[in-house]
């Protein structure tokens, strides 16, 4: 990270036994954090294989930790030979959604010190920085089947080995075919990829490379092999390149200029990658990474109106022409940035639908940055002292403060995950504990699933908002069976019929210049037998529009549709307002309670992926009444083009 901080992780190895663990606080009174588990050493990132399941990447040991059902299982998932000096060690994971789901892991590889093929308390000799993928074994709960990726630099080092894993786009829960993302820093040297034009070779440093599951180049990546003296030349191999090199390897790249980076994630409703980058003695950063992004590194650290070099002093990779914009924010003072996460759709509340959560390791607080209308850098119009994008000191960089207290002075916040429940999962590495930050009150669930035929590529997305009529509202009160009063010898009451909604399932379908959406509602009675003949109403909204009925039929399900959407929205809602038949009473809350039992399916709205022929399938929630269709069109979203002209402040040389 440089001298004018400790090490990033150089403190964590002594930290476990002797740290207290404190509780966190939150600026919002609507929050609370509670302990997940704890006793890990020096944990570095997480992913979730199921709700309640967590997979946990221990950076000393080489240990792979699972957390089941909120206990750390004793034995690990995977022991790995790890050089473990100053940032090195087990950094990095993804898991995809096949089955069985392939996890990627990203680790400073060591040889055997004594050759015996079994784990070792001592550093061998570093190997490199490697990703690899595995199978997980759910029946032995063990990650096996072991194939290398990705065989990166790992010297001079020992720091600024990146390290951090991605699936997608979009975030979170990738499906199976996405493309996969490794970070790895500069290692401090001083090559065209750190943009010092005239020294060595691209070389796999400072980069974000995308590939694809089997380390191939990503097809949708900026940059094409060239020649290494007739640069405008493109090129396959040597042989197209008489007395020179084929530059092959930026195939495999999609953004560089990266001094360090701790966070990757993708914006779930733009796909725009987002990185956090380290910087030396100041101006720690947050970047929005369009394809061929070239973050600076290190001609330019922060806003390059307050930096001494230009743009004119970087190295462009041949065919990518100028592609450096400034951060989207800067820290002055170093703060160490380390994940980033955008919690839309989370059970934190539609309030966090338009911000991004940044993680810091020095101080163990989280910032909580709003976004603007248009999703590609920050909104600080309530913040005076921002607006030039630059946190110039501890009270400006705390005014969009979330949470304090995650870890001790040391070593705090490394990872930040949304998990399948809806809430914010925090990874500390200097106390070895995992919290979630949830609301207060109870509140409707957003609960990501598996479907179990299928591997789309799946995120959360906004859940609906409980209403006073109209939605259903989540209560932590069993469905009652009878009324009693206070008084001696209670009198027993029957409750009358009750229906609810037992279940939507949205989908969607690409119809050329248009897309259409259609949620199937099924109606149950509370001892969840189908309702024929229910009148159904509701409305759409966000992006759709005007009010819908149906009538179930026999097996209890009807369906609406909102026909010839614009492609140029990505999702549309449709909200149940009510339903009646008969002398049936209509109950919104007992949908939520009854949707704990087998007749019912409680699942909460989130995006939809491209299936075969154009189409895409969500299984949307049911209990709360909503179904929110969301669509992308058919094919992969255009690449996100250069960075607005209001963040760029070149300057003329």
């Amino acid at each position: 990270m440089g001298s004018a901080r400790a090490s990033f992780f150089a403190a964590a190895r002594l930290l476990i036994t002797t740290s207290a663990v404190a509780q966190p606080t939150l600026t919002d009174p609507g929050l609370a954090v509670e302990m997940v588990a704890s006793g890990l050493s020096a944990p570095t990132t997480m992913a979730f294989l199921a709700r309640n399941d967590i997979l946990v990447l221990q950076k000393n040991d080489g240990r792979v930790r699972r957390v089941l059902n909120g206990v750390l299982q004793s034995a690990p998932v995977l022991d790995v030979a790890v050089d473990n000096t100053s940032e090195r060690g087990l950094l990095g994971i993804a898991i995809n959604t096949q089955t069985p789901p392939m996890v990627f892991l990203y680790y400073s590889e060591s040889s055997d010190p004594d050759g015996d093929g079994l784990p070792d308390t001592t550093n061998g000799a570093p190997l490199g920085n490697r990703v690899y993928r595995y199978t997980w074994n759910a029946t032995t709960a063990r990650l096996e089947n072991r194939q290398l990726l990705l065989d990166l630099p790992v010297s001079p080092g020992p720091n600024h080995d990146g390290g951090v894993l991605l699936l997608g786009p979009p975030a979170g829960l990738a499906g199976d075919g996405r493309p996969l993302y490794a970070v790895i820093g500069d290692q401090n040297r001083t090559g065209q990829l750190e943009n010092f034009p005239a020294a060595a070779a691209p070389d796999d440093t400072a980069v974000i490379l995308r590939v694809q599951q089997d380390g191939s180049p990503d097809p949708g990546n900026p940059f094409l092999p060239y020649c290494s003296v007739t640069t405008s030349k493109t090129c396959s191999t040597n042989t197209d390149c008489p007395g020179e090199t084929c530059v092959t390897q930026v195939s495999r790249y999609y953004a560089y200029g990266v001094r360090n980076s701790f966070g990757l994630t993708i914006d779930p409703v733009t796909d725009d990658l987002w990185d956090t980058e380290n910087g030396p003695a100041n101006y720690d950063e947050v970047n929005r990474v369009p394809p061929g992004f070239n973050s600076g590194w290190q001609q330019i650290m922060g806003p390059d109106a307050r930096d001494p070099q230009g743009t004119g002093d970087l190295f462009h990779i041949p065919g990518a022409g100028e592609t450096y914009s400034d951060p989207e924010l800067s820290w002055l003072g170093t703060i160490a940035p380390t994940a980033i996460l955008f919690p839309v759709g989370s059970a934190l509340g539609p309030a966090y639908d338009n911000v991004a959560l940044v993680g810091d390791f020095n101080n163990g607080q989280i910032y909580r940055l709003p976004l603007n209308s248009t999703r590609d850098g920050f909104d600080f119009s309530a913040f005076p002292s921002l607006q030039d994008l630059v946190a110039d000191s501890a009270t400006e960089r705390d005014q969009v403060l979330l949470a304090t207290g995650f870890g001790p002075a040391s070593g705090g916040v490394v990872d930040l995950k949304l998990g399948p429940d809806g809430a914010v999962y925090v990874l500390s590495i200097g106390d070895g504990t995992i919290r979630r930050i949830r609301p207060v009150s109870p509140t409707p669930s957003v609960t990501l699933t598996r479907t179990p035929t299928r591997t789309p590529t799946r995120t959360p997305t906004p859940g609906p908002t409980p209403s006073s009529t109209a939605t259903p509202v989540l209560t932590a009160t069993p469905a009652p069976t009878s009324t009693r009063t206070s008084t001696p010898g209670p009198t027993v009451t029957a409750t009358p019929t009750t229906i609810h909604v037992g279940d939507l399932d949205g989908a969607s379908n690409n119809l050329g210049k248009f897309w259409s959406a259609t949620v199937a509602i099924t109606v149950h009675t509370a001892q969840h037998s189908l309702v024929a003949g229910a009148l159904v109403t509701g409305s759409w909204s966000g992006g759709a529009s005007g009010s819908a009925s149906c009538t179930t039929g026999a097996a209890g399900t009807c369906s609406v549709t909102s026909p010839s959407i614009r492609k140029n929205l990505q999702s549309v809602t449709w909200t149940v307002s009510g339903v009646s038949s008969g002398g049936l009473v209509y109950q919104p809350a007992a949908t939520v309670r009854a949707s704990r039992s087998p007749g019912d399916r409680r699942r909460s709205a989130r995006r939809l992926s491209r299936l075969l022929q154009g189409k895409r399938e969500c299984e949307a929630g049911d209990g709360l009444g909503t179904a929110r269709a969301r669509a992308a069109r058919n094919g992969r979203r255009a690449a996100p083009g250069r960075r607005s002209t209001r963040a760029r402040r070149a300057k003329r040389r």
